[in-house]
Formats: structure tokens, C-alpha cells, sequence
């Protein structure tokens, strides 16, 4: 990825930036895969050359309805069109001829342009090319399919993970070519892992700014200073923060400004004249409270906080309190004021536009560096290995020191390439960055370092091989599990989070309780098997079970595929499938029948001859649904995956309400699947196999 100087590096694109990060990622390459599968001529270009991009923001809007609910100028574009939709996809000449003219900018900036923002997303992780093809780095998490090296191997992570991990680790942020075709570099990804390897306490804030406010660009005697480990959190902080201010010329000397100057230089991002107009309010409060201290002007400048402090805080404040001006309910009088401020520079600098230009470009600095770590920090958390839930730390962190030397990875942070080695990282054909490397590849461990690295695990944990390695972490990773579900999800609160999926208004409530990183049907997921979990008497192993990608919090964040169904259970005597579904009675014939009865007989023909039964969970259930789930049970049915017989498959479907009934009231799993399966008994079953054979024999007689 390259930047400009002077700019934050992102990793997702401010135009359609979600904060579904992994969903957003895995529906555009699932597009991308269907574009490339329905429209294999189309390339990835703009209208008439190719229809790609817009029919990329079609199905783009298809597949995110909770995400894009708003797309006015598409939906002009369309009723425009109405029915000369095929003729706009045919590309007809006669049509372009009459209309593209006119309806060319909508196309273009409301259409296409949105394509490229969110695409562009995935060209930045290196899961496509800057064309759209799909990379194998991206190809391994769409399908959450990989080869793990010996270290990767014993991780107790999981393929989205692992495939995360990978990229992240590959990640540079380049600078453009200098006057010797060079392109000097930075890795986030060692930034962050040497912060925390180091051990130092370090607050999420300063991890933040640090991580996400280094650049190719830093000052070379930063960047060896950070090398030789010479320089404090404090330091390092301070320095990203005071970046170099060029002060306008027109500002220089002035002690006032009018609105019209103002507001060309103090700027938003969405650069609108309401929100510069209160940034002057304030600029004009604060002057005139330099000028004459007295309660009237200190009411008015308080004024300004009580009515825009979010706002203020980011432009002047660096994201905190501008002044010490008690609460918002309880203000200090005029003299406390003074008395907690008496040495603010805003209050006491003799320059003051000067000064509050230099404030405010300093504070939108920062300002932009949080927004932009805020992906940042959500795909290092999926590797799972960065958590956040607390101070940032590092999960298998003694693991991790072993893996890497810290010193090592130091020194990697920064470095320089020549153009032709820039090309061949992340821009000509079959790069690097694309490529689906294992952590010993992209790090060159020899296989000697690499049975050195396992032999200093295995003495560290006590254990002889790699297999135990990977059994002790597990076993480890699922302690924490436990105890996490257990602290945050005890069975009152799964009690009281249940109802609120029957209610798509509680949505944004749902994901402050649980994780506003993914989607509300990946969230109904985890709490269903969470709710089961309980229901079972806490007799399987959840994390197991779970077909989820987890945070290093142990929040879910995204459905792991696969090809599996969502939440597959061993117990001792039988195993259990639960297929959770958000749908609406409408949409589960066409999105569930399909898959649910498929995952079911694959199950069934996989663990024969151990007992199978499938759970179909959702908020709502089709009358129909409910009786063909039923009436499959009397079907000889095949296997998908073996093609082997598959007879008697059962198939319960049951409400989101009828699975908190039975938390209220203690029903135990036991108890359910017995009753199950006495009435399951009673179904006949269909024992002509042969009827379709025998009515097309009688009907080609004479």
C-alpha cells in the first residue's frame, strides 16, 4: 500500500468503511467470485467497457442490506432505467447513444466509483489485485482453507485467523519513490507485535496513535531510535503528535479572522459550512474570553462545549476536554476556571491564530489517526492474537517471544526497497503480498530454526512433541473460554439477550453487548450455541463446536465456512447439529431448505453408525419448512459429499422463543432429544426407492 506524505495509512477506505470488517471482506470476494464465474469477459472496468463494477454495487447492496440503507442516486439510476435494464447491460449501442450522456456522472460517482472504494479494500489486505482477480491469500479466506506450516500447526488459531495473521504480517505501508527510485517502508503489524513483546504497559490509546501514526515517512532518527529500542512510549507518542504545521501565509500575523478566511483553512472532512461555522463560534468565544475574562464571555464559551463538545474535542482537544471545565451538569465558576487553566497556551499564547491553526491541524491529526485505527485494531484482533478487551495485550505471548526474536522484528519495522523490488511485493503479476506464504516463509525460517523454535516450546511447556504443544494451547485457549462465557455471557444475560433478535430495531443494542465488529445473524449464532451450551448442562466442549472465527476477546466475528453447518456438537452416546437462521418465513425456503438438508445428511452419512439429529433454530418458522423438515425424515436421501444412503435423517425445527422457554425453565437437552426422537419413531418410512423407475417402465409400454 502506498501513501502519500502527510497522510494516515487505512486499511479500509472512508467511502463504505463498516464495521463489519471480516463480513465486508468475505461478501466482496464472494462477489468477485460470482462476477468471475457468471461474467468470466468481463474485466474490471468502467462502463460500457465492462459492467463489472456496476454490477459489483448491485449485488453489493443485495448481499449488505443492513449495512447500505441508503442508496438514493442507485435507485434514480435504476427507476431511470426501468426497462432498459437489458439493453444497459447488452451494452446496446443505440441506448448508450441516447442516454449514457445524461446519466454517465450518477453511473460513474454513485455507481462504479463506491465499487472501486470497497474493492479497493481488498486490494489493500492483498486478497485481490489491483485488477479484482482474487489473490491465493484471498482465496484462503473466502474458503477458510490452508496449508499450515509446523508453526502454524500447533497455534490454537483458527484458518481465517491463521490467513489474517499471515497478511498482516506481509503488510507494508510504502512511500512514493524518492530521487533514487527507492521507496522506503513500515510494518504496523511488527510495530504492534514489538510493542507488546517488549512487555511495556502500554495504554490503548498510545498503542493506537503509535501503530497507526508511524509512517514510511517518519523522521530516520525516530525510525533508529525505535530500531535500537532507545525511545519511551511518552517520546514516541509525542513525536507522532507533533508533526511539522506550514501556517498559512494569509493567517501569519493576523489576530483576527473573518468567517470566509476561517473557514477555507479550518476544515472538516466533510467540509461542510455548518460544522466550520461552529468551529468558529468557538474560535470567536475563545478570542473574546482572551480578551476580557469575565463571566459573560466565559458563559458564552461554555456555551460552545455544552453545544458541540464532541465535535470541539476532536478539532481542538486532540479527542479529550479542550480546557478543565468540570462537567457538563456541574461547570466551574469563572475564577476555578482560571485557576485550572492558568498555563493552557490556548489562554496565554501571544499569537493566538497562529496558535489555534497549529492546535487545530495537530488535534485533525490525530483525530484522523483514531478513526483510521479503528479497522486497524479490529483485523489485528482477528488474528487471535492481539487482545483489547483491557490494557492491549498479546495472547500466547510467552509463545509469540519464542517465535520471534523481538530484536529481530525491530529491526524489520522500517526498511527500503528499489522499484523493481517494490513491483514484485505488491504490484506486478503473481506478487508477494498475494501469495499464500506461511508465517516460516514470509519470516525465512530454515528448518533448523524451526525445530529450534519447537524444541524451546515444547521445554517451555514441559511437553515432548509438537502434538502436545498444540493439545497443551488448546486446551489452554479453552480455560479462557470458558471463563469469558462465563463472566459475560452467564445464563441471565443469554436469558435477556435472546428476545432482542426477534426485534431488528434492537440491533445496535445487540452489538454493544456483544460485538459491534460483525453481524447480527454471526452474533445470534454464538449466542445460540452459548443458550444450548447451558441447555446441555455444560456437557460439550463449545468452543469446539463452534464454527466461528473468534476475536483474541473471544468475541465472534465472523462464520467460518467451510461447508459445515454452524454449530456442530459431539457428545459421547450422539452428535447434534444446530442450524441457526435469522431469515424470515419468506426467505428460509429459498436461502435454508438447501443447505440445512444437505450439512444434515452429510452429517448423518459422516458419523454412522452414531446417532445424528439436526436442530433448525430460527426467530420465525414457515409452516412449510416445519413440514418438510418432517417429512424428510421418511425419505431414503444421499449423502452430497460420499453419495452413500442416507435413511431416517432427523431434522427439529424450533423458535428462538421456544430455546429461551426452555432456558427459563431448565428443560435439559436430555429431555429434548428424547422426546425427539419418540416422535421421529412414528414417521414410516418410505420404503419404495424405486417408484420413480417403475412409473417411467409403465409409461414407455405400448
Amino acid at each position: 500500500m502506498v501513501i502519500e506524505k502527510k497522510h494516515i495509512f487505512n486499511l479500509m477506505d472512508t467511502n463504505g468503511r463498516r464495521s463489519d470488517v471480516l463480513n465486508a471482506l468475505k461478501v466482496y470476494l464472494e462477489i468477485l467470485e460470482e462476477l468471475k464465474s457468471e461474467f468470466p469477459t468481463e474485466s474490471w472496468n468502467t462502463y460500457p467497457n465492462s459492467n463489472a463494477q456496476f454490477l459489483f454495487y448491485e449485488k453489493a447492496l443485495e448481499k449488505s442490506k443492513d449495512v447500505f440503507k441508503k442508496h438514493d442516486k442507485y435507485d434514480t439510476f435504476m427507476e431511470e432505467l426501468g426497462e432498459y435494464y437489458e439493453n444497459f447491460l447488452n451494452k446496446d449501442s443505440d441506448w448508450i447513444r441516447r442516454n449514457l450522456p445524461e446519466m454517465a456522472k450518477i453511473l460513474d460517482e454513485a455507481i462504479e466509483k463506491r465499487a472501486r472504494h470497497y474493492t479497493s479494500n481488498l486490494v489493500k489486505m492483498g486478497f485481490t489485485d489491483s485488477r479484482r482477480s482474487i489473490t491465493e491469500a484471498g482465496h484462503s479466506y473466502l474458503k477458510g482453507s490452508l496449508n499450515r506450516d509446523a508453526i502454524e500447526e500447533f497455534l490454537p488459531l483458527d484458518n481465517v485467523n491463521i490467513a489474517l495473521f499471515r497478511q498482516l504480517s506481509k503488510l507494508r505501508i510504502f512511500s512514493t519513490p524518492d530521487t533514487d527510485g527507492n521507496r522506503q517502508f513500515y510494518s504496523p503489524f511488527l510495530m504492534a507485535l514489538v510493542l507488546l513483546l517488549d512487555n511495556k504497559s502500554i495504554g490503548r490509546e498510545s498503542f493506537e496513535i503509535i501503530v497507526q501514526g508511524l509512517s514510511p515517512y517518519s523522521d530516520e532518527s525516530l525510525k533508529s531510535a525505535i530500531c535500537q529500542n532507545t525511545v519511551s512510549i511518552t517520546e514516541l507518542e509525542t513525536s507522532i503528535q507533533n508533526i511539522p504545521i506550514k501556517v498559512p501565509g494569509e493567517l501569519m500575523g493576523k489576530a483576527d479572522i473573518d468567517f470566509e478566511l476561517f473557514k477555507t483553512h479550518f476544515k472538516s472532512s466533510k467540509n461542510t459550512d455548518s460544522t466550520s461555522k461552529k468551529y468558529y463560534n468557538f474560535f470567536v468565544a475563545l478570542k473574546n474570553f482572551r480578551a476580557n475574562q469575565n463571566v459573560e464571555n466565559y458563559a458564552a464559551l461554555t456555551d460552545c462545549f455544552d453545544t458541540d463538545s464532541a465535535l470541539l474535542y476532536k478539532a481542538f482537544g486532540y479527542g479529550k476536554s479542550v480546557f478543565d471545565m468540570g462537567t457538563k451538569t456541574n461547570r466551574y465558576d469563572l475564577k476555578t476556571f482560571l485557576l485550572k487553566n492558568k498555563n493552557h497556551p490556548l489562554l496565554v499564547s501571544q499569537d493566538y491564530v497562529h496558535d489555534i491553526y497549529i492546535t487545530f491541524m495537530k488535534s485533525k491529526w490525530i483525530d484522523g489517526i483514531r478513526e483510521y485505527s479503528d479497522t486497524t485494531v479490529r483485523l489485528l484482533s482477528a488474528t487471535g492474537l492481539f487482545k483489547f478487551k483491557n490494557l492491549p495485550q498479546l495472547s500466547y505471548e510467552d509463545i509469540l517471544a519464542i517465535i520471534f526474536d523481538v530484536s529481530t522484528l525491530r529491526n524489520s519495522i522500517f526498511g527500503e526497497m528499489t522499484e523493481e523490488q517494490y513491483c514484485a511485493y505488491e504490484r506486478q503479476e503473481d506478487f508477494f503480498f498475494g501469495k499464500n506464504s506461511s508465517i516460516s516463509e514470509i519470516f525465512r525460517y530454515s528448518d533448523d530454526e524451526i525445530r529450534r523454535i519447537i524444541t524451546n516450546i515444547e521445554s517451555h511447556l514441559g511437553v515432548t512433541n509438537s502434538k502436545d504443544i498444540k493439545t497443551r494451547l488448546q486446551d489452554k485457549k479453552n480455560t479462557e473460554f470458558l471463563r469469558h462465557i462465563k463472566d459475560k455471557y452467564p445464563k441471565d444475560k443469554i436469558i435477556k439477550l435472546l428476545p432482542l433478535f426477534s426485534d431488528r430495531k434492537k440491533d445496535s443494542q445487540i452489538k454493544r453487548e456483544v460485538n459491534d465488529a460483525t453481524t447480527i445473524p454471526t452474533i445470534y449464532e454464538y449466542i445460540i450455541g452459548i443458550a444450548w451450551y447451558y441447555i446441555s448442562n455444560e456437557d460439550f466442549d463449545l468452543y469446539d463446536s463452534l464454527n466461528l472465527t473468534l476475536n483474541a476477546d473471544f468475541e465472534p466475528v465472523i462464520h467460518a465456512g467451510g461447508g459445515d453447518g454452524d454449530i456442530v456438537i459431539s457428545y459421547d452416546d450422539m452428535t447434534v447439529m444446530l442450524e441457526v437462521t435469522l431469515m424470515n418465513k419468506q426467505a428460509q425456503k429459498r436461502g435454508e431448505w438447501e443447505p440445512v438438508l444437505r450439512h444434515s445428511l452429510n452429517l448423518k452419512a459422516a458419523n454412522e453408525p452414531k446417532e445424528t439429529i439436526t436442530f433448525f433454530i430460527a426467530d420465525e418458522l414457515d409452516y412449510n419448512t416445519v413440514n418438510i423438515w418432517r417429512a424428510v425424515a421418511a425419505a431414503s436421501l444421499e449423502s452430497t459429499n460420499t453419495h452413500q444412503p442416507v435413511d431416517g435423517v432427523v431434522i427439529m425445527p424450533f423458535t428462538n422463543r421456544e430455546i429461551l422457554n426452555f432456558l427459563k425453565k431448565g428443560i435439559a437437552r436430555t429431555r429434548i432429544i428424547e422426546e425427539v426422537k419418540k416422535s421421529f419413531e412414528k414417521v414410516p418410512q418410505i420404503t419404495d426407492s424405486k417408484w420413480h423407475e417403475d412409473i417411467l417402465s409403465a409409461l414407455s409400454r405400448p
